[in-house]
């Protein structure tokens, strides 16, 4: 999607009866599938697997997600398609990578958490239960890492002419992420606390009206002495980062009692006005009115399909959606013209 996004032509190779998230999640496979063209192949037939080997010839990337082995027997790996295209570049997601005493192991997003150390991480600041994120981690993170590296092939392609076949591993993915906690551990270390989440002027506090404030003081000592003059916490206006550290309990109970006498809104004002880095926390429906998102052009609406736009703004041209997902098939015609041209 963020290929077909940046201007590419994605075309989407569906096996008899369509992709099942059609049929399981409609409304996920049309946030996940816009912008894609959609071809039928069924890969256990010769005719088909012929097809896709034409199709390859003038591609440049190849994306699949199957288990390790499945692509080859059904006659679109690497190796195949290589040699009837040695310039293509094809990356396989796939849970565990291609190598490795997991290789063939089952597994989804939470399977892949659970294994890289992250919800265990995770639950460190949620009272030591861990619990499965509010969204698809490993997915979205192999997705990212699958885009910046073929296009990254592509770059080196230019130069070198040759193909590339890349190996990516969700598990893999959601551990890259950890770097920073990772990093500062040793093998007889765990990691207690994730990043800066152990800092007691960095986290959520329950306000007057129930609704929950972010706070986001790291070491900034110019910001929480701004914070305590709005809020009159005189006796603790001069503690410097290393004296909150070391007293959290006496910072995190005096922030609790004093963020509950205001409703949230009235601390943000408050607090923005001040510069000093706090946000109520919003929900979906709250979002999409913001004037910040939509200024932006974050949100829009095809064919009755919310889509969320990507982040990066390019001066250049538009990135914004286009067109919701394709019918099944629905451009058999148009990608079998295309071939014949060729």
């Amino acid at each position: 999607m963020i290929l077909s996004d940046l201007g590419a032509r994605v075309i989407k190779i569906e096996p008899p009866g369509g992709d099942p998230l059609r049929h399981s999640n409609a409304i996920m496979f049309a946030a996940m599938n816009r912008g894609k063209e959609s071809i039928v192949l069924d890969l256990k037939t010769d005719i088909d697997r012929d097809l896709l080997c034409q199709l390859a010839v003038d591609s440049d990337i190849v994306l699949e997600g199957s288990r390790p082995g499945v692509a080859k027997r059904l006659g679109a790996d690497y190796d195949t398609l290589s040699d009837v295209n040695p310039g293509i570049v094809y990356c396989s997601i796939s849970g565990f990578g291609q190598s490795g005493p997991w290789k063939n192991r089952p597994g989804h997003d939470l399977n892949y958490l659970a294994l890289s150390g992250y919800l265990s991480m995770q639950a460190s600041i949620q009272g030591g239960r861990p619990s499965p994120p509010a969204v698809l981690i490993s997915d979205l993170t192999s997705g990212l890492y699958a885009a910046i590296s073929v296009l990254a092939a592509m770059t080196a392609r230019s130069t070198t002419e040759r193909g590339a076949f890349i190996d990516l591993s969700m598990t893999d993915s959601v551990i890259s992420l950890m770097g920073l906690e990772i990093s500062g551990t040793d093998q007889d270390e765990a990691v207690k606390k994730p990043n800066v989440t152990f800092i007691p002027t960095y986290g959520v506090f329950t306000c007057a009206d129930g609704k929950w404030l972010s706070l986001g003081i790291v070491h900034e000592d110019h910001f929480w002495n701004r914070f305590c003059a709005v809020a009159g916490l005189v006796d603790l206006a001069d503690w410097d980062f290393e004296k909150r550290l070391a007293q959290p309990d006496q910072v995190l109970a005096a922030l609790e009692e004093r963020i509950a006498t205001k409703i949230a809104d009235e601390w943000e004002r408050l607090l923005l006005d001040q510069d000093v880095p706090v946000a109520v926390i919003r929900d979906f429906a709250e979002i999409f009115d913001q004037s910040q998102f939509q200024f932006r052009g974050m949100f829009h609406e095809i064919d009755g399909n919310r889509f969320v736009a990507q982040p990066m703004k390019f001066s250049t041209a538009s990135l914004a959606p286009s067109s919701g997902p394709p019918s099944i098939d629905e451009h058999r015609e148009a990608i079998i013209s295309s071939i014949d041209a060729s």
